[in-house]
């Protein structure tokens, strides 16, 4: 437990750390272990325990603050707990990339994990031999550029995000979005306060409502996100999710006579925002190519951290004023769906991922690879 703030702000320095690399890493993992067909949905299901989380930490704070007087040590030595779980989990169940070990030039082990996964989806054809894998990636780690050294790995990794294979076409428009996101998103974190500033009763369970809005958008997401395609769902979503911060400004005029307005506009800002989220998960993850999907999901995250940061300030200097804090909200919110628009971000629905950047100028479609058989 941190004996001051300076010890409790270290501890959330390096709790950052690792949410940060579990962020980059679970979603890039997830895609690269789903089947192209039903990737979306597999990625979305595991987004879905984020959901999961947001509602108990909720419901752990109405317990604990809104019908008793607990420290909130004891919330935090509760909240950290499923962290612990979830690690202990993964290292005992979850295969390694097989795409990863390929690229890696680790052709056994890709087909054994590729196989298992294959069966674990139901899969009954012919297994994918080490020969085939081979075949298909033998190319790729054998390329100079794509030879994973020590010494430059992760500038290269760098200097590829920031190449002009990728630059407009896909890394500066998805940092656009998770900007936008990521900054709508900072009003979750004042929600209670928000509603304390506007006048709502019973803040504590007000919020437990606002969480429990998760559940709806990410079925939503889960329906929707190989039916219609990411790019139509990550539009939609976010253009949704800034109307209904218009809607909530619009009852906070009058708050005491609009409160249904304000609760319910709101909760459906928390749906429209965590399919919007799902949305662009899938998206990133599918856009980058194998040998740097990591790293980009890890550098969107990034800059999504940033305008974390920055909403705080914004936040804080108008959390008196919540019409303005909302509109702000909306108007990033609403110019941020237009990004992948504009810079016409390609739609991975159905289609295979790419392994390295020169890849990433076309879109193989169809299971005649190898590689793509089973994963």
């Amino acid at each position: 437990m941190a004996p001051s703030a300076v010890a409790m702000c270290a501890c959330r320095f390096f709790a950052g750390l690792g949410i940060g690399a579990v962020l980059s890493s679970l979603i890039t993992l997830a895609s690269e272990l789903s089947p192209s067909k039903h990737r979306g949905w597999y990625i979305t299901i595991v987004g879905g325990f984020w959901t999961l989380g947001s509602v108990f930490i909720a419901l752990l704070a109405f317990i604990l603050f809104g019908r008793n007087n607990y420290s909130w040590r004891i919330f935090v030595l509760i909240a950290a707990s499923p962290t612990l779980l979830g690690g202990i989990l993964v290292y005992a169940f979850v295969p390694e990339s097989p795409r990863y070990l390929a690229l890696h030039g680790r052709y056994q082990d890709a087909a054994d994990v590729a196989n298992h996964v294959a069966e674990s989806f139901g899969y009954i054809g012919e297994k994918l031999s080490v020969g085939e894998i081979r075949e298909h990636y033998c190319h790729l780690t054998e390329e100079k550029d794509y030879l994973l050294q020590k010494n430059d790995n992760a500038m290269k990794k760098i200097r590829d995000l920031y190449g002009k294979t990728l630059l407009y076409n896909v890394t500066l428009p998805l940092q656009i979005v998770w900007f936008s996101m990521s900054f709508g998103s900072g009003l979750c974190t004042w929600i209670t306060k928000l509603f304390e500033e506007i006048g709502l009763s019973d803040i504590y369970l007000q919020s437990l409502y606002f969480a429990l809005a998760n559940i709806p958008g990410n079925a939503l997401a889960t329906v929707l996100v190989d039916r219609v395609g990411r790019k139509a769902l990550l539009f939609g979503s976010m253009t949704s999710a800034a109307l209904c911060l218009g809607l909530a400004a619009h009852g906070a005029n009058d708050a005491e006579a609009r409160q249904l307005q304000v609760i319910l506009s709101s909760c459906a800002f928390h749906s429209f925002l965590v399919t919007g989220w799902c949305a662009l998960s899938v998206m990133t993850s599918e856009l980058f190519p194998t040998s740097i999907r990591g790293t980009g999901m890890g550098v969107c995250s990034g800059v999504g951290r940033i305008a974390g940061i920055l909403v705080q300030y914004v936040n804080g200097a108008f959390i008196d004023q919540p019409l303005v804090l909302l509109l702000t909200a909306a108007t990033c919110m609403m110019t941020g769906a237009f990004a992948p628009i504009i810079c016409k971000l390609q739609d991975m629905t159905d289609k295979h991922l790419f392994e390295i950047p020169s890849m990433a100028m076309g879109v193989v479609e169809g299971d005649g690879q190898a590689v793509h058989k089973i994963v």
